[in-house]
């Protein structure tokens, strides 16, 4: 049987736009963690003269709250638009070619050199003093952030097995449905910050590997379904507003080391008690009110065609695969400088936007690199 002939199909312009955006935003949550009063995770740069500065850690839980599940959201409905236009084949292999390649070198280069920016940058204390050869075998042990495109492209493997058993990713009955789903799976995350778990190991995690398939699926199903982004969907900023305020305030009060009687009491997670099942509940509502808002704010503003919000989207891949071990560096470098740490944070987000930009004008955009991560590229005159 032939390949299935590549179709036409829309073009997406505002989803450009709101990738480009999340991925700039990602810079922007891992630059938060030197600068955090209480970092829930190990980090090698720490400025100690933040003090309770909450301002940091608002704005990680604003930013990690929504941006893996918008990304996994509008991951399905681009792989749905392939599928369309390429046929299941042609999908895998389109995806193994911009997903997979891409994986395989970000684990032998990338992933070894963050590895020796945490140790260098950190004095090699514990839980970064470890010996230098392991480092070509880091991604065995840790992913890092390019866990996301091993789930993506697990996701995409499991797509294209439903497909070729005939399920349809049609039925309103079933798809929507998988909202209230990943409220269940939500009340077994673990880690004490806001917004789903992040996981960095090859071996899928079942709670959150099921709740990201959840807005994965659910992307697939806004294609295939017919589900046009409207413009009012941005009414949910509103109330994803409210759902944060109140998800955060309970997680940080009651999913947090307190002192019970004058005596410090453990972390309490999830089933723990009734106001951190809220919490978890609140904090996934807040994640679907997110991607739809966002969604109609960027249709609102990005429906037209742009050649600079394309070039964006496409430079924001380079961005996500490099900008861990620069932006460790750059923290590294300016954490002692007698300045104020919200003038030390916004040079480390420009210092690597810009690196990351430069670089990938002149090294990457017209190369055989920009050709694997986005397609072929040509000179504008």
């Amino acid at each position: 049987m032939m390949a299935a002939a590549p179709q036409p199909g829309p073009r997406y312009y505002d989803l450009d736009a709101l990738r480009a955006a999340a991925m700039f935003l990602l810079v922007l949550l891992h630059s938060t963690y030197f600068v955090l009063p209480d970092p829930a995770h190990r980090w090698p740069v720490l400025d100690p003269s933040v003090g309770d500065d909450p301002t940091y850690r608002i704005l990680l839980n604003v930013s990690s709250g929504f941006l893996r599940p918008t990304f996994f959201l509008i991951s399905g409905l681009f792989s749905a638009l392939l599928w369309q236009k390429r046929g299941l084949r042609g999908l895998g292999m389109h995806r193994l070619k911009r997903l997979g390649v891409p994986f395989f070198f970000g684990c032998v280069i990338i992933i070894p050199l963050t590895g020796l920016a945490m140790a260098l940058t950190s004095g090699r204390q514990e839980p970064f003093d470890f010996p230098f050869w392991i480092l070509p075998f880091f991604s065995i042990w840790a992913l890092m952030h390019l866990w996301f495109l091993w789930y993506l492209m697990l996701f995409i493997g499991l797509f294209i097995l439903l497909a070729r058993l005939g399920l349809q990713f049609r039925n309103p009955a079933v798809w929507w449905a998988v909202i209230p789903l990943s409220a269940a799976l939500s009340l077994v995350m673990s880690e004490p910050v806001f917004g789903p778990d992040t996981v960095r190991t090859l071996l899928p995690v079942p709670a959150p590997f099921f709740h990201y398939a959840c807005f994965f699926f659910f992307g697939a199903f806004l294609y295939q379904g017919g589900v046009s982004v409207r413009r009012w969907w941005m009414i949910a900023l509103l109330p994803a507003a409210a759902a944060f305020y109140m998800g955060d305030r309970l997680l940080r009060q009651y999913g947090s080391p307190g002192t019970i009687g004058g005596e410090l009491s453990e972390p309490a997670f999830m089933f723990s008690n009734s106001l951190t099942l809220a919490g978890a509940l609140f904090e996934t509502a807040n994640a679907w009110l997110m991607c739809f808002g966002a969604m109609g704010l960027f249709n609102w503003i990005f429906s037209r065609p742009n050649f600079t919000v394309r070039y964006l989207s496409d430079a924001t891949y380079w961005m996500y695969l490099v900008h861990l071990p620069l932006v460790i560096l750059a923290q590294w470098l300016v954490v002692s400088w007698p300045i104020s740490y919200h003038l030390k944070f916004m040079l480390v987000c420009a210092s690597v936007t810009a690196t990351v930009l430069i670089t990938y004008q002149l090294f990457v955009r017209y190369t055989f690199i920009g050709s694997t991560l986005n397609g072929p590229r040509t000179r504008r005159a």
